[in-house]
């Protein structure tokens, strides 16, 4: 099969690595989503944990103690969280490219060299997604660490207002 991109065969892989670049931009708004995802879903269930936290105190126990230093280290530890999710959900972007400058400077090129080209920016664009979404994840654990600070600050305050 040969190849009607690269006549000479100076480059046999371009169709296929085309494909894979083009592909990639789809991988990486995926994987941003999904990072995304696991930062707000973590944080819906924290938020309503945090919530629900001093409800089941004052039905469970008698008097619950609501000025206990535990239950603020708890409420600090929650607003650390939020903190941390909203910088991890609002920096960062994906690169892609820009039809724009598609137009402006790659549509005089012959078709090997267009491919080319989109095969070098989808690999940097890609580097660059990869990298931020690790960054998120990292976030995203973080998030998890804390929220098991957290669960153990609501339940020394339970077992001490037992």
């Amino acid at each position: 099969m040969t190849s009607n991109v690269d006549p000479d065969g100076e480059y046999p892989g371009t169709d296929l690595a085309y494909e894979i670049a083009v592909e990639s931009y789809s991988l990486s708004e995926r994987r941003w989503d999904a990072v995304h995802q696991r930062i707000d879903v973590t944080l819906s269930f924290v938020t309503t944990v945090t919530v629900a936290a001093p409800v089941v105190a004052a039905a469970v126990l008698e008097s619950p103690d609501f000025a206990s230093p535990l239950l603020f280290a708890a409420g600090a530890v929650y607003l650390a969280l939020v903190l941390v999710a909203l910088v991890a959900r609002s920096t960062g972007s994906l690169r892609q490219l820009s039809p724009k400058r598609l137009y402006e400077g790659w549509l005089q090129l012959e078709e090997t060299d267009f491919k080319r080209r989109m095969i070098y920016w989808s690999g940097e664009h890609a580097d660059e997604a990869r990298k931020q979404a690790y960054g998120k994840t990292l976030a995203a654990t973080l998030l998890v660490g804390l929220f098991a600070i957290e669960g153990v600050l609501f339940l020394v305050w339970l077992v001490q207002g037992a």
